[in-house]
């Protein structure tokens, strides 16, 4: 069978060591293993947006699966960067700069520490009042693009269809931006309401690892992407949905 991910940086297992360890691999490993047939993974990144709905339906017709795993991210809303905002104001050139030195701010804290960070944390706060941020997306933008990628894919003729909902981000971005946890739990509700609607399965990633309280330990140092042991956690529940449909 052809399991098709439709994902982003998280589910692809390029920020592992070894990316067999992404979940969608281990996975496949496991219903090997479990059925004796081969499973082929094909991994594509979805980014969220007006033209979403009609990249799923492009890779229904490229890859003909018999199973995908939608893998929502709520980063572009959710996080709001100075850089977005500097592309508003300036252009894309400027937005460039910015980001990098938005990404070279958040390796140097996550680098130094809770402690050697609180300066390189205060300049960064500083630096988002003045400058100011916004997000890459609304909210209801990411809400109706999601909407329209689950109605193209409950269209789709045998095709068993797994929403998997995101795992959220870590206090270090909690934060920068004190509307995280509120627009990442609205978004997780409206998705597992999509899912039920279509008769989807749906596994929500952050309640695997524990809830926000408890999954923290389950992140590599930026703060977004997670370890081994969570996507391991994710192929754990998502294997007895394809058992159950896949004998």
């Amino acid at each position: 069978m052809k399991l098709l991910v439709l994902g982003h940086s998280d589910s692809d297992g390029t920020r592992l060591p070894n990316r067999d360890d992404a979940w969608p691999y281990v996975v496949a490993d496991r219903f090997r293993g479990a059925t004796g047939r081969d499973m082929e993974v094909v991994h594509k990144l979805l980014f969220a947006g007006p033209s979403a709905a009609a990249y799923v339906q492009k890779q229904l017709d490229a890859e003909h699966p018999d199973a995908v795993v939608l893998a929502t991210s709520t980063y572009g809303v959710v996080v709001q960067l100075v850089s977005n905002r500097v592309n508003e104001r300036f252009g894309p050139r400027a937005a460039r700069l910015a980001a990098r030195g938005e990404r070279l701010a958040q390796r140097a804290t996550y680098r130094l520490g809770p402690t050697g960070s609180k300066p390189l944390v205060s300049a960064r706060r500083l630096t988002r009042r003045v400058i100011g941020t916004s997000p890459a997306l609304s909210f209801q933008g990411l809400i109706e693009s999601y909407a329209d990628c689950m109605s193209v894919l409950a269209r789709a003729e045998d095709v068993e269809t797994i929403i998997l909902g995101g795992a959220g981000y870590t206090r270090q971005h909690q934060q920068m931006n004190p509307r995280l946890n509120e627009l990442q739990d609205r978004a997780a509700e409206e998705f597992r309401r999509m899912a039920e609607r279509h008769h989807f399965g749906f596994v929500l990633h952050e309640e695997l690892l524990g809830g926000r309280e408890h999954k923290e330990g389950y992140y590599q140092p930026d703060g977004v992407h997670t370890t081994e042991a969570s996507n391991r956690l994710v192929a754990d529940a998502i294997l007895p949905l394809f058992l159950e449909r896949f004998p």
